[in-house]
């Protein structure tokens, strides 16, 4: 476990000394949310927990005014930091650079929308004080989320627990607190790309959850499309899973007896009746069949060899265009 010395709230930050507790919040055009989250935070570390901390916003290409209202937040407030994408890669990639630039003995990841509620930080931090080395948290219910959404997401849950390795807690959400030694696992991996809430588990750090209730965003829309909660399913199976590879040569098998098991048929039929005109309808039949079939073996496998592909380019996950001092 790492060591957690409690500090003076009023201790500034400088280059010499690390916060206790440092929060990472990813931030796509949110200019309506940041000071009123800024504000909550600063409420609850202040005022309840009363340790050193640092604010470590991370823009992920907004086209708003969000990066000039954290800029303007951090010449207020040096506890405040700020990492600049030079455009958008991605909430995931936003977490991982703000987990790589904390200071924190811990480290909190939050969404800047207000539905992960900041009174809940000096829940996560009582836990790890008890020892939990990860903190994590589950969401029982989202107010304001439409149905489709919220079965969307039920059955990408599903999908991932029925396939990966690593178990997923269904509402899991990217709210959560880690201990320095997880935060320093974390950056020393090698992968480009990482679906969070399974490499936390995959480490396998002692950890609990807690389950709360998110309100409604708090000013403007959410930026999670149905698209892009596919593509992070997809990502998620693919990272801690073989089962679509092993689930291809099911398929195949299946749809290779079932060709020779016809052709059999055939050929046992021709030698009893004769030859008869042949039906478009199973011709039809089979060469659809065998066709998908291909195709769906072809396009599982391409996609493995599309993640192996942006692995081994080596490009950096993420580039930073500016950040605060």
């Amino acid at each position: 476990m790492s060591s957690r010395v409690d500090t003076d709230i009023t201790a500034k930050l400088d280059g010499n000394s690390d916060p206790e507790l440092s929060i990472v919040v990813p931030v796509l055009n949110e200019q309506e949310n940041i000071r009123e989250l800024f504000d909550q935070i600063l409420k609850v570390v202040e005022n309840n927990l009363k340790v050193s901390f640092e604010l470590l916003f991370v823009d992920d290409g907004s086209r708003d005014r969000s990066w000039e209202i954290i800029c303007a937040l951090h010449d207020d407030d040096a506890r405040v930091r700020a990492i600049r994408f030079s455009r958008n890669f991605g909430h995931q990639t936003a977490l991982k650079a703000g987990i790589d630039s904390a200071n924190g003995a811990a480290v909190i990841t939050m969404d800047a929308d207000l539905q992960h509620p900041p009174a809940m930080i000096e829940t996560l931090y009582a836990k790890w004080k008890e020892g939990f080395e990860v903190v994590n948290t589950a969401k029982q219910d989202t107010k304001g989320l439409g149905f489709i959404k919220k079965t969307f997401t039920k059955m990408g849950y599903f999908i991932i627990n029925l396939l990966a390795e690593v178990r997923i807690e269904p509402g899991a959400a990217d709210f959560r607190l880690m201990d320095r030694r997880v935060v320093d696992y974390i950056r020393g991996l090698g992968e480009g790309q990482l679906l969070l809430r399974g490499i936390v588990n995959w480490l396998g750090f002692s950890s609990t959850t807690l389950e709360y209730v998110a309100e409604a965003r708090f000013a403007g829309k959410s930026k999670y499309t149905l698209r892009q909660l596919t593509s992070l399913v997809l990502w998620g199976v693919m990272s801690f899973s073989g089962a679509p590879l092993r689930l291809s040569v099911y398929v195949g098998f299946t749809a290779a007896s079932l060709g020779f098991g016809y052709g059999l048929f055939l050929t046992i039929r021709w030698f009893l009746v004769g030859v008869d005109i042949p039906g478009w309808t199973t011709t039809s039949a089979l060469i659809l069949f065998f066709s998908g079939t291909i195709l769906l073996v072809l396009g599982i496998i391409g996609e493995y060899i599309a993640k192996i592909y942006d692995e081994i380019k080596g490009r950096p996950p993420y580039v930073i265009a500016e950040k605060t001092k």
